[in-house]
């Protein structure tokens, strides 16, 4: 079989079920595993190349939603087979991968690494439900915020990594005001951003901000003007966390909802009763 993935996500997760010989084709965006960036690359994860794609003959293609609808239609046309695969949920994005298991045939090894990535979700909503939620607000955005919303795989991300998260419109990003935020009143801020000792980041191939990638430090949000005076600042509980933490559906999505719950265990208290 031959698969050209359009989602650095999904290409994530073909390497994580064993699938990674059978990638022909990823976006410029798709750079995890190392192994992805040797492959054919088929335009930028906003605007695939369908010529790129079909050149490539593929069996099947990764695709991730509205993003993609364009480009879904005229391969579909073409007689491709398309998985249009946007998980909005952390359980949609294990049924996904066991939908891939089942197209793909990956057999008892894809099997095995979603009942392992099953069990990680299991355990972690086991030890937050012991726990009292932590109010969170997780930031996107430079002079304006925007948070993820409930219609968004990293809203329920946070969700189950005990988070309790900012009441919002059934939407996959909310605009953030200062009233709101002062109102909410978080705990802890995240945002993506450059983790303690770690190199500044390249700019994401397609980032409209040619001046400044989509990164920031602690200090950026301890000195926002829409983030003072809430409890988060005042307690310095302002943290950046690489992007792929909870930014980008796939294997390592798991691997960021456990550490962000370590982060929440350290200020939760034990529930009682």
């Amino acid at each position: 079989m031959r698969i050209v993935s359009l989602v650095p996500g999904h290409t994530e997760t073909l390497f994580a079920l064993g699938l990674g010989e059978k990638v022909v084709g990823v976006t410029a965006h798709c750079d995890y595993p190392p192994q992805a960036t040797g492959k054919e690359q088929v335009g930028l994860f906003n605007r695939p190349d369908v010529g790129r794609i079909i050149s490539l003959r593929p069996d099947l293609v990764l695709a991730g939603g509205a993003i993609h609808r364009g480009c879904v239609e005229e391969l579909r046309r073409a007689g491709i087979t398309v998985f249009d695969f946007a998980p909005r949920r952390v359980a949609e994005l294990l049924e996904g991968m066991e939908e891939i298991v089942r197209i793909t045939l990956a057999g008892e090894a894809g099997r095995s690494a979603v009942a392992t990535f099953r069990a990680r979700v299991a355990g972690l909503r086991e030890k937050v439900a012991r726990r009292s939620r932590i109010r969170v607000l997780f930031v996107m955005g430079e002079k304006t915020l925007v948070t993820p919303g409930p219609a968004s795989c990293q809203y329920d991300a946070l969700r189950v990594a005990g988070a309790d998260l900012l009441p919002a419109a059934y939407e996959p990003a909310v605009l953030l005001s200062r009233s709101e935020i002062r109102r909410f009143n978080p705990e802890v801020i995240l945002a993506c951003g450059r983790v303690s000792g770690e190199p500044p980041k390249k700019r994401c191939p397609g980032c409209d901000l040619p001046e400044r990638p989509c990164v920031r430090d602690v200090a950026d949000m301890l000195n926002h003007p829409l983030l003072t005076g809430v409890d988060a600042v005042e307690k310095k509980c302002v943290h950046a966390v690489p992007c792929h933490w909870l930014c980008r559906p796939g294997p390592r999505l798991i691997d960021g909802m456990e550490r962000v719950a370590q982060l929440l265990q350290k200020i939760s208290r034990p529930l009682t009763g």
